[in-house]
């Protein structure tokens, strides 16, 4: 359905920008472009592959959303994300997603009030991308 302004959509990868599925011993990155078309809020979410439950690690919630002020933008009003199994020294705590380690996961950008421009997909995701 393309109702806009309700309703949900929930775009997942399993993979890459280079094709190999997610894995939690890796460090990866997720740009986000400027103003996702979501009327009432978006979130990345991560959930384990072989159940769709979401990653328990010591990490409150496996999970990034707008409803968040604090979440650090770019210059350009784009959002980098990071999943790894620790911290990059680069990344804002406000924008990072622990993931476990060793284990396969799948991201999902979650847009709630999804608008014009994640149906005619003139705004989409970048892929994710490896950084170790």
């Amino acid at each position: 359905m393309h109702t806009l302004g309700a309703g949900s959509k929930y775009p997942t990868t399993r993979r890459d920008a280079n094709g190999d599925f997610l894995n939690g011993s890796n460090t990866y990155k997720l740009r986000l472009p400027p103003n996702p078309p979501a009327a009432l809020f978006w979130a990345v979410t991560l959930y384990n592959i072989t159940d769709g439950t979401m990653v328990e690690t010591p990490q409150l919630m496996p999970s990034i959303n707008s409803l968040n002020e604090a979440v650090a933008k770019n210059a350009d009003g784009s959002i980098d994300l990071w999943f790894g199994p620790s911290k990059p020294a680069n990344a804002p705590v406000t924008n990072f997603i622990q993931i476990i380690n060793a284990r396969n996961f799948i991201a999902a950008v979650r847009l709630y009030g999804t608008g014009v421009d994640f149906f005619d997909q003139t705004w989409k995701p970048d892929d994710v991308v490896k950084v170790n």
